[in-house]
Order: C-alpha cells, then sequence, then structure tokens
C-alpha cells in the first residue's frame, strides 16, 4: 500500500475541488499599466492631437470564461485592455473622444479616428500538481490590429498588429485555494494585456508616416490658437 504524503494529499484535495461544489471565481484584472508597459512603450510624449477612439465589441467587451476542475473561472479582459489603451494613449494624445459607432459626429474638430478590434484570442489555463506543491498555469495569446486614419482625408495613415504572448505560472506549497490559483492567471492575462498595449504604442512610435501627420495636425491646432487671439 502507497502512503501518499500529508501536502500532498491536501494539495490533490484542494486542486480536484472534490470537497464541495463549483466555486465561481471571479479575479480582477489590473487596470493599472505595469513597468513592462511603459518599457515596451518605449516613449512618452504628449502631442496636441485630437482622437476619435473605437474600441470594437469583440474587445471592448472580450470575457473568458473556462472550468478548472471544480472551479468556474470568468475574467473581464477587455474592460482592463480598454482601460489599460486608455491610459497609454491618453500619455500620447492630448484629448480623446470616446464614439460607440466607426465615425465621429461630435462637434469638435478632431484630427484622427483610431479603430481597434480582436483578431484572435488564445487562453489556456491549468493546475500541476507536484509532491509538495500546486501551480496554477497560464497561456495567453492576444491578436489585436489598430489603424488611425486621418478624418479630413479619410485615409489610413497607420495599421499596426501585435500576437502577444505570455506564459505564467503561481505556486504554493501545499494547498491552492481557488482564489489563490486565480490570482496566478490573472498575472499571466495582466501581462499579456501589457504587452499587447506597449506593442501597439511602440510601433505608432516608429512610423514616419504616423508622426508626420501628428506634426501637421499640431501645426493646424498652432494656427488655430494664433488666429483667435
Amino acid at each position: 500500500m502507497r502512503i501518499i504524503p500529508w501536502l500532498t494529499f491536501i494539495a490533490i484535495v484542494s486542486t480536484l475541488g472534490i470537497m464541495g461544489c463549483a466555486v465561481s471565481v471571479k479575479p480582477v484584472l489590473n487596470s493599472s499599466l505595469s513597468m513592462d508597459a511603459f518599457e515596451k512603450m518605449g516613449i512618452i510624449d504628449l502631442r496636441d492631437v485630437k482622437l476619435a477612439l473605437y474600441l470594437d465589441p469583440k474587445i471592448k467587451e472580450l470575457k473568458v470564461d473556462q472550468d478548472i476542475k471544480l472551479g468556474k473561472y470568468s475574467f473581464d479582459i477587455g474592460k482592463a485592455f480598454s482601460a489599460k489603451l486608455i491610459k497609454a494613449l491618453a500619455y500620447n494624445f492630448r484629448t480623446i473622444y470616446f464614439i460607440e459607432k466607426l465615425e465621429y459626429t461630435g462637434t469638435d474638430t478632431v484630427d484622427a479616428i483610431m479603430h481597434v478590434n480582436l483578431q484572435d484570442v488564445d487562453v489556456n489555463l491549468s493546475t500541476k500538481t507536484g509532491f509538495s506543491t500546486v501551480s496554477a498555469e497560464a497561456y495567453v495569446r492576444l491578436s489585436i490590429r489598430a489603424e488611425i486614419q486621418d478624418i479630413n482625408e479619410k485615409k489610413t495613415i497607420w495599421v499596426g498588429t501585435t500576437q502577444a504572448k505570455e506564459t505564467a505560472s503561481h505556486q504554493e506549497m501545499g494547498a491552492m485555494y481557488y482564489q489563490e490559483a486565480g490570482r496566478g492567471y490573472a498575472m499571466g492575462i495582466d501581462s499579456a494585456i501589457d504587452r499587447a498595449i506597449g506593442d501597439l504604442i511602440n510601433d505608432m512610435s516608429k512610423s514616419q508616416n504616423l508622426h508626420s501627420y501628428i506634426d501637421k495636425w499640431e501645426q493646424k491646432h498652432k494656427g488655430g490658437s494664433h488666429a483667435s487671439q
């Protein structure tokens, strides 16, 4: 007869969830940008640009639900991504208008429209039990496409894409409860979101065509302010 070490037994019981009914867990994703995201962005340069932002519902309302053993996990990826993207854009553009349709109908003079949409998403969450440890492992891939269009010329001046991937593992000695596993999964998802946003902002900063239009828009605003004086 094989004797299972006590810590391993606790880990297995806790991981498999055999001592109770299914548990619903909704881990909170971080809405703040990490240092990794800022480093990936490469530069912070606030420009005098008025941008209308359209987030496609597929990315804005993205929610991932997964059943792991007897735990039901739900992650509001869309809300976290949207909040972080808006904060990143606010470091680069002075004015941002949020629009619900892919057109701007406001009264202010807007320079450009930015359209962000989800191309693909892959989230794989799992648990692994070792001799005396339990680990929560997450693989996340976000495929995002964004473009900016000059509103007067109705011309696309920048297109950026990212295939942000992240693998994360959170380990506990002995038992791991559902909330602890959820925090481990959330860390991986947060990192993937930060990587995706950092990629897009970095790509924008490297686009000579986009920068030439930004210079033109800023000159237009300067001219308007001089004319009003």
